[in-house]
């Protein structure tokens, strides 16, 4: 079953697989909603309540971005109680303040200086995941409070609440973020592979139109009910080179002032990476959550283009199959580069893109299997790209059609 892609709309939902018709494609693993038989070790330290909070509106691709929240007793903990190696060995030890390290942004202490010189020699082994972001919500949801805390298979996770943590030890491999595994092929599915991207890139504007296109933006604007509240979302999108890329949601409470209104955004240039927000937070993103924001992003249409004419990103495409969609005999390919696995449908006659797919963040926040069928396109002032969706997720037969986005695409005028 193939999986969707969330980025044009943050109200992401998908299509069926690339498996319809009398074909089938090599498709990306499933992913089950299955808990796990056993719950994850180490029983965290209680926090303490919060005070009531007035809650900022939510990014739904984002899952809770910082600054949920405007008082400061919603700011996370990030000191871990107890000592992470011994934690790893199954111990809950408090760690001596006096004995610390500070590694992605949160402080690790420890019960002696043996467990410390561990802990240096490998700390992404021992640290919480995702730069101590939410377990549950992911590596671009909130951050998590290290007061709660749980190891699963090995690994560290905080949770921005309780009923986060609650969700995720219910059912952790519902929410644990799985890397893209590299595909494999044989030379003849990459040379098909190659042919179908080709054959689409044709048919969207061009080699020549591609390589021009160095400036994309692409803006929509949805509904959405929040509690009892209505709130249009605009969620704009700018690429403006391989690893300076921008996304905004802007959030206007439907009868609402200026002061209801919220804005979140997330920036990556080659020197930063931060998210900010409309209350004044700025956090940094580190590495592993940069890498999250990018893998997210490079799943648009325009940026698998692009890649095509960036040796330095690696792209790999292999044919894995062919199927009918609706009225298109369609080729299916997987396409990869830097960490990135997205799969095509390609039609055979005209080169359209039809379908996209690849596993992502639902709803709850839970993984899922997301497809997403396209139903409209740009142009012919733009690259031919995708501008709406119908998006389903884990194969259900009925998807749920986003907004309409506008396309720009510019060449820089040199200095």
């Amino acid at each position: 079953m193939h999986m969707a892609h969330i980025t044009l709309l943050a109200s992401a939902l998908l299509c069926n697989a690339f498996v319809h018709g009398s074909a089938s494609a090599s498709v990306p693993p499933a992913v089950t909603d299955q808990a796990t038989p056993s719950a994850p070790a180490a029983v965290p330290v209680a926090a303490p309540a919060a005070a009531p909070a007035t809650l900022m509106p939510q990014s739904p691709l984002l899952n809770t971005p910082e600054a949920v929240s405007t008082t400061a007793s919603a700011t996370p903990e990030r000191t871990l109680p107890v000592d992470p190696v011994l934690l790893h060995l199954g111990k809950t030890v408090a760690g001596e303040r006096s004995i610390s390290v500070t590694y992605e942004g949160n402080t690790y202490i420890f019960a002696n200086a043996g467990t410390r010189d561990q802990f240096n020699r490998d700390p992404a082994r021992f640290a919480a995941q995702q730069g101590g972001a939410c377990g549950r919500m992911g590596p671009l949801g909130g951050l998590g409070d290290a007061r709660r805390y749980a190891l699963q298979e090995g690994m560290l996770y905080f949770f921005a609440s309780d009923e986060c943590m609650k969700l995720f030890r219910a059912q952790p491999r519902r929410y644990m973020e799985p890397a893209d595994e590299l595909p494999a092929g044989t030379p003849e599915q990459q040379a098909a592979g190659l042919a179908a991207l080709d054959r689409w890139i044709a048919w969207a504007g061009g080699r020549d139109a591609v390589k021009a296109a160095k400036v994309f933006t692409q803006v929509s604007t949805r509904r959405v009910l929040q509690g009892a509240d209505s709130w249009d979302v605009t969620e704009t999108l700018e690429f403006a080179g391989p690893h300076t890329m921008r996304r905004m949601d802007a959030w206007q409470k439907v009868g609402g002032t200026a002061k209801d209104n919220y804005q979140y955004e997330t920036l990556l240039t080659p020197d930063t990476a931060v998210i900010t927000s409309s209350n004044g937070r700025t956090t940094p993103l580190v590495d592993s959550r940069r890498t999250a924001f990018e893998r997210l992003m490079n799943r648009q249409p325009y940026a698998i283009m692009r890649a095509r004419y960036r040796p330095e990103a690696g792209l790999l495409a292999l044919k894995t199959g062919e199927g009918t969609l609706g009225d298109a005999r369609c080729d299916y390919i997987v396409t990869w580069f830097e960490g990135n696995a997205t799969y095509l449908a390609i039609d055979k006659e005209t080169g359209r893109l039809v379908q996209i797919s690849h596993p992502g963040r639902f709803g709850d926040a839970s993984i899922a299997s997301l497809t997403m069928d396209a139903v409209a396109y740009a142009g012919p002032d733009a690259l031919r790209l995708p501008t709406q969706w119908v998006v389903s997720r884990n194969a259900e037969k009925d998807g749920i059609k986003g907004p309409v986005a506008s396309i720009k695409v510019t060449t820089p005028v040199a200095p």
